[in-house]
């Protein structure tokens, strides 16, 4: 291929599921090469470290992850221009290095869960300690508590 198709091509896309790129030893990872495919098309080439991976041409690239497998990778199709790099880190962890040897990045939408939940609890909290203080003197001494029941509209 010339240089001049390749600058006109679109660029591949890789995508990672799950969607991060810190993943445990032994954890499934799915990489997807994302572009223009046609039946008789080049399969897809598979680049980790730029190096190629011979083995994978199909667009969808699955494997357990090991500690070899991190770093970057990059697709390609018939189609496509080489795809920007997608990074991979594979963390070992095992029972006897204790949770204190691993770092993990909490994702933006856990950070946020945890602060609605913990205003939802203030906001639950100062409820309940406003509802309890007023109560007694809302209800009164309850002598000259006129209430009425009726079952519909039309008992009244």
């Amino acid at each position: 291929m010339q240089t001049e198709d390749l600058v006109s091509l679109p660029k591949a896309v890789v995508s990672l599921e799950p969607p991060w790129n810190n993943v445990l030893r032994e954890d499934s990872v799915t990489l997807k090469c994302q572009g223009a495919h046609t039946p008789e098309d080049n399969p897809t080439q598979w680049f980790h470290n730029g190096s190629p991976i011979p083995t994978q041409v199909q667009p969808s690239y699955s494997f357990k992850a090991q500690e070899n497998d991190s770093g970057d990778y990059r697709c390609q199709t018939g189609q496509t221009s080489l795809s920007d790099p997608v990074h991979l880190d594979v963390i070992s962890w095992s029972v006897e290095e204790g949770p204190a040897t691993v770092f993990f990045f909490l994702h933006w939408f856990q950070i946020a869960f945890c602060l609605v939940m913990g205003l939802l609890f203030a906001v639950d909290t100062g409820l309940y300690v406003s509802v309890q203080r007023d109560l007694p003197r809302s209800v009164g001494d309850g002598k000259n508590c006129n209430v009425r029941w009726s079952q519909s509209p039309e008992n009244k």
